[in-house]
């Protein structure tokens, strides 16, 4: 039975080294992305190496039990990278090197001997740290539901969506270790060995999957493309009854120019609770205005200058020869699902997605 626990031990990690291989080298997706799943990954290799050199050596190695107690630290800073990559958020909300302090000052106390997870106080700290990050990441994502919705139900497959599945392991292994401090302060009984290394092998395997998964999402659990819908029959629709108009012509265009440089640096479209009365808001004016300059001065409707939009945005990703999925690209340019990105897409170039990327790949060669 010795052996088994090896040879099972070994391959977690061996799966896990190549995983880390992989993701250091490869280009595929964003770099922050790869770097997030990398970090994680290699602290989930310590738990399979413990068991196998305790296996070997007949007892646990000091000195890497303790760095596996330190885990726990990291966990909260990794939940809201992984929350702040799955829902878009600006790197200075979850990149910053003080973010990583605590984990390095815990290694460096465990290289030294210092076992802090015998301490009550050193118990406490780390329950607060690792509380405080899961509250913060669940009121910003709870703030940012609408994407959240988004993310899940229209964008399966994407990247983004695989981080929420690594957020989720990292809750449960953060309650999992918590659960475990606290039966040890409070003298209860605790899991056995066998039981502690076996979720430790399962933290790791199911990392791996996920980090993969991610790195490579399967073209199989992508739907088909969407076929491609007959064309209506014409209906004579009621015209409007004119209305007075508001803005005069030179207003229309400096309304216009303004909205074109809203577009650009604060991209109203990729907010998926933007509406008519919030996009005019930004803009200071009424929503009747807005509904003039692009009825009747832009020739357009909301919803179509929106997708207008979120099209053009889309055509960067995919003319930048990216390694965004096309999942990825629907995603970022803001559309809610990505049946919606083919229809829009294929009404405005002809072709699909994925048939307009093979077609730039020659010109980028």
């Amino acid at each position: 039975m010795t052996e088994l626990f090896k040879a099972v031990a070994l391959c977690s990690a061996s799966l896990g080294g190549w995983t880390l291989l992989s993701l250091l080298l490869s280009r595929r997706g964003e770099p922050a992305l790869r770097r997030t799943l990398a970090a994680l990954v290699a602290l989930l290799l310590l738990p399979p190496l413990n068991l196998y050199v305790t296996l070997v050596r007949g007892e646990p190695w000091a000195p890497l039990n303790i760095w596996i107690h330190s885990l726990t630290w990291a966990y909260g800073p990794l939940l809201l990278r992984c929350v702040g990559l799955a829902l878009l958020w600006p790197p200075g909300r979850w990149r910053s090197a003080w973010l990583s302090l605590p984990v390095v000052l815990i290694g460096a106390a465990g290289a030294a001997g210092f076992d802090w997870a015998r301490e009550p106080v050193m118990v406490a700290l780390v329950t607060l740290h690792t509380l405080g990050y899961a509250a913060y990441a669940a009121h910003h994502a709870w703030l940012e539901r609408a994407r959240l919705r988004q993310l899940a139900g229209g964008h399966r497959n994407s990247r983004a969506h695989w981080m929420l599945f690594v957020a989720a392991g990292l809750v449960a292994f953060s309650l999992w270790d918590l659960g475990v401090f606290t039966l040890a302060m409070a003298g209860y009984f605790l899991p056995s060995g066998g039981l502690v290394a076996g979720v430790g092998l399962g933290a790791a395997l199911y990392v791996d999957g996920i980090a993969l998964l991610a790195l490579h999402p399967p073209a199989r659990l992508d739907a088909t493309e969407p076929a491609a819908l007959p064309a209506a029959e014409p209906v004579d629709a009621p015209k409007p009854a004119p209305r007075a108009l508001e803005l005069s012509p030179e207003v229309a265009r400096e309304l216009a120019a303004r909205l074109e440089r809203l577009a650009q640096t604060d991209t109203p479209h990729r907010d998926p609770d933007i509406s008519l009365p919030r996009l005019a808001a930004l803009m200071d004016i009424t929503p009747h205005q807005l509904s003039e300059l692009l009825n009747l001065h832009l020739g357009s409707s909301f919803y179509d200058y929106l997708n207008d939009c979120r099209h053009d945005d889309a055509l960067q990703l995919l003319q930048r020869g990216s390694d965004l999925t096309v999942a990825d690209i629907a995603y970022r340019a803001g559309f809610n699902n990505r049946n919606s990105f083919y229809k829009v897409f294929k009404e405005k170039t002809g072709m699909t997605p994925t048939d307009y990327r093979r077609q730039q790949q020659p010109r980028r060669a």
